[in-house]
């Protein structure tokens, strides 16, 4: 796979839309920072690089930073266009879309316990570019849309959702430590594998779970199988990806490396 790399001015600058990546290559990489966080460089087509984040809620320009040779070098991401579409949803169980106390309650709860993995990092298990999260994989995506459900204006959707028959084996993307499962009020049955270096991979609205927390998984290994339980409208894997705390279109990390804006 063959990607063109843009070189930039001294004052390093580029712009890239939210919920993308951007690579910015170069040899000799120490560490690589966002915001005083520290992370370890990507490797991607055969060139280290910081692998940039531009979250999908992010409303400000990034600055990255990185140590290279002894040196602090700096670049700053401007936001693009907000590329995505809208998507009307209609869900028959309207108590999971206006919360009651009680749920509300539930999912401040469990909001709380998941936003704990996002600040793990750890030596780095994976390798671009992931696994399939299915043995065949259907069109999906949907990644950022601007959901409108049961007519209300939601938050964006931030995940990838692949179409399958209920019961379908959903497939560890990369080696990873299963991080929790859980039945949680929104995503159903989920799993959450940590792969290292701040990537968290997520599978949710399972059918049933076939891992439990602290285990570990090689690529490819059986999680579960795509079911439609949480707030779902029919059997589907919901398949999204955190990087560096940040949500990022996961289609970007399976067959979508060609469209990483990569820069020096």
């Amino acid at each position: 796979m063959m990607l063109v790399a843009v070189a930039l001015p001294a004052a390093a600058q580029t712009t890239a839309p939210p919920g993308s990546l951007v690579h910015w290559r170069g040899a000799g990489i120490e560490r690589c920072l966002i915001g005083g966080r520290e992370f370890a460089p990507t490797d991607l087509d055969g060139e280290p690089g910081c692998l940039v984040p531009v979250g999908l809620t992010r409303a400000a320009d990034i600055v990255a930073e990185r140590d290279r040779d002894g040196q602090r070098e700096r670049l700053r991401i401007g936001l693009g266009e907000y590329p995505y579409s809208v998507q009307r949803l209609e869900i028959k169980d309207q108590s999971r879309v206006d919360l009651s106390p009680e749920n509300l309650a539930r999912v401040q709860r469990e909001n709380a316990l998941i936003g704990k993995l996002w600040a793990h990092q750890g030596k780095s298990r994976f390798s671009l570019p992931l696994g399939p999260p299915l043995e065949e994989m259907p069109a999906g995506g949907r990644f950022g849309a601007k959901r409108i459900i049961n007519g209300e204006p939601r938050s964006p959707h931030t995940g990838a959702d692949y179409a399958a028959p209920r019961g379908t084996p959903v497939l560890a993307v990369g080696n990873a430590v299963v991080a929790l499962t859980g039945e949680f009020f929104f995503s159903g049955n989920a799993v959450f594998l940590d792969h290292g270096n701040g990537l968290i991979s997520m599978y949710f609205h399972l059918h049933e779970v076939f891992v439990e927390q602290g285990e570990e998984v090689a690529r490819g290994s059986r999680l579960g199988s795509v079911g439609s339980t949480g707030r779902s409208t029919g059997p589907h894997l919901h398949f999204g990806i955190r990087w560096q705390g940040e949500r990022v279109d996961p289609a970007l990390w399976l067959d979508g490396l060609e469209a990483i804006r990569t820069v020096r």
